[in-house]
């Protein structure tokens, strides 16, 4: 009886540190299959990016409680010193307009322009719900054959990761990453984790993004 329960008792100990080790050997593949296949297209300076590219600017929101969201200041500010290098020829801004009143694409280009970016110059995909809608629409939608994806470094790597798996010419520019609070970034860090573990799930699968619609022209 003693050594039934003995082996009741550890394999119960045992569930939950096979579990753990699961995660992480899943966790360290999606790191190294997301570091593989963006490696050497994802930059720091723009003057490293190349010429002729479409920029996609992947959308968040430009306050959290109140106040400016760091995040999307460096987004904008990446995007528009690329604009001004004369090295793209336009900008998708691509993020969540699902609520009447938030509208990521109109704030990024309010922004954009703000910093010198000609508005002519923005086109804005207001279905940009998740990275991979941002990233399939591009392609499908906006007829992008060439893009420069920009965000901070773990979500750029992401998108160039997905895009490339894709089939697509895809280079990344890595937004300033100005959040010091460690608690932020932690939290960070786990969320870009488990966003790539849905992004194999979405490769897998060939999810299909959650709008499509009718083909839209880019600026020339």
């Amino acid at each position: 009886m003693l050594r039934w329960l003995f082996r009741c008792v550890l394999k119960l100990l045992m569930l939950p540190l096979a579990l753990a080790a699961a995660v992480l050997l899943i966790t360290a593949a999606l790191e190294l299959c997301t570091d593989a296949l963006a490696a050497g297209h994802c930059h720091a300076a723009v003057s490293e990016c190349r010429q002729g590219d479409v920029a996609v600017v992947l959308g968040c929101s430009p306050t959290v409680k109140g106040l400016p969201n760091k995040y999307f200041t460096g987004r904008m500010d990446a995007a528009a010193e690329l604009w001004k290098s004369g090295r793209i020829r336009c900008l998708i801004v691509s993020g969540d307009n699902r609520e009447k009143y938030y509208n990521e694409p109109l704030y990024m280009t309010r922004a954009l322009v703000s910093r010198g970016v000609p508005e002519d110059k923005i086109v804005r995909d207001h279905a940009g719900l998740r990275t991979y809608d941002s990233v399939v629409r591009a392609q499908r939608i906006f007829g992008a054959d060439k893009m420069t994806f920009i965000s901070q470094p773990d979500h750029v790597e992401r998108a160039v990761a997905m895009a490339r798996f894709m089939g697509m010419d895809a280079e990344g520019l890595e937004a300033p990453d100005r959040i010091v609070r460690r608690s932020v970034r932690l939290k960070q860090w786990l969320r870009e984790r488990a966003a790539r573990a849905a992004m194999l799930l979405d490769l897998l699968t060939h999810h299909r993004p959650h709008h499509l619609g009718a083909p839209v022209k880019l600026p020339q």
